[in-house]
């Protein structure tokens, strides 16, 4: 009986590791995302890395199936489904928010929106608040990679994830204003493209902190 448990709690780990390899996957459109928003005029390299984002969002579907389907062999009651599969889709929305991320950006440019200087200017600041946005998403992989092992220290990373998505609300308004303050040197197109781009980065940092502290209630919950 001993084997049974240990072996359920092992596969149960799995699913966990599962979803931190997906997030990862997070990790590395992030990384896109910001070369989007700061290389010049490389309109080949700019459609290059939106194409990457799009294979990233497919390749992480794939694993939130993968990871559906592991769930039935994992040591989690059924009680919690509901919760693991909101964790799943929350986990999910942030490549699918990188995902539009990249193709905005990508629509914009194409679009000659950056041929505005001002533009490009708030481009900068919305790739400080990806960086910031980046870290976040490194502290969930983390936070999932070991929240089975160490409660103490997910929790710790949990604290991480919060006090990043306070910074990203402080860049999200900060962005915001600047892009109202220089509304005359912006057409309504660039207005429109500029406060989406700024939203949905806020978004996935709020979909990094739900998924944070979803984590841990299922953890404390089934394991605590």
């Amino acid at each position: 009986m001993r084997y049974v448990v240990l072996r359920r709690s092992r596969k149960s780990r799995d699913v966990f590791e599962l979803l931190a390899q997906h997030i990862e996957l997070g990790v590395k459109a992030c990384e896109k995302v910001i070369e989007e928003l700061t290389s010049r005029d490389e309109r080949h390299r700019i459609e290059s890395l939106a194409a990457e984002v799009d294979a990233l969002e497919k390749h992480g579907d794939e694993l939130a199936a993968e990871v559906t389907r592991m769930l039935v062999h994992s040591s989690i009651p059924l009680t919690m489904y509901g919760d693991m599969h909101k964790l799943i889709d929350m986990i999910d929305d942030i490549l699918d928010e990188l995902y539009f991320i990249a193709q905005e950006i990508n629509r914009g440019r194409r679009a000659n929106l950056d041929s505005n200087t001002i533009v490009v200017e708030i481009y900068q600041n919305l790739a400080s608040m990806m960086a910031v946005a980046k870290l976040a998403v490194e502290k969930l992989r983390d936070l999932m990679s070991i929240a089975m092992e160490d409660v103490d220290k997910a929790k710790a990373l949990g604290r991480e994830v919060d006090r990043l998505e306070d910074r990203v609300d402080e860049l999200r308004n900060g962005i915001i204003d600047k892009i109202y303050s220089l509304r005359e040197k912006l057409d309504s197109l660039a207005i429109y493209h500029l406060i989406e781009l700024t939203k949905a980065i806020d978004r996935v940092v709020d979909s990094c902190k739900d998924s944070a502290h979803l984590a841990l209630s299922i953890v404390a919950t089934v394991f605590g």
